[in-house]
């Protein structure tokens, strides 16, 4: 079995955001999850909402409409709610790292729980963070 891994909110948005510094990149990752060479993808729904109201805000309504059919129809991407209990323990890591934003916060206590260690991210706010390991290009999988 390949490796699991979450996206970040920021790799979605690059992906889709052609005027982003990371498009490219995460336009590559992006086209590798759709295509199944990334298997055992996860987002949170706070992911998932970052991303489309982000998308439709600054590229506009198709454009999110379009990012929101991608995350929820690919067989490649699994969404896992934040609950009651994931929450409180993210106030906890939020008030503990000052870099991170709460949906971040999430993030790290969804993949902790869930024994992730792998994320693709552009945000170095997660660099540090003890059993989470921060990648940002295709080739840092070994695919």
């Amino acid at each position: 079995m390949k490796m699991a891994c979450m996206i970040d909110s920021g790799l979605w948005i690059s992906a889709f955001n052609k005027k982003d510094a990371h498009h490219e990149a995460g336009k590559s990752i992006i086209s590798a999850i759709s295509d199944g060479l990334v298997p055992n993808v996860f987002i949170t729904d706070y992911i998932f909402n970052e991303v489309v109201t982000y998308i439709r805000k600054k590229i506009g309504y198709a454009a999110s409409v379009q990012v929101a059919d991608v995350l929820l129809d690919s067989n490649n991407i699994r969404i896992i709610n934040v609950d009651d209990s994931t929450f409180i323990s993210a106030i906890h890591i939020f008030q503990k790292y000052e870099q991170l934003s709460f949906t971040d916060a999430s993030i790290v206590v969804i993949m902790k729980n869930s024994n992730l260690k792998w994320l693709y991210s552009f945000d170095s706010g997660f660099d540090g963070i003890k059993d989470i390991y921060r990648i940002d290009t295709l080739m840092d999988t070994g695919l």
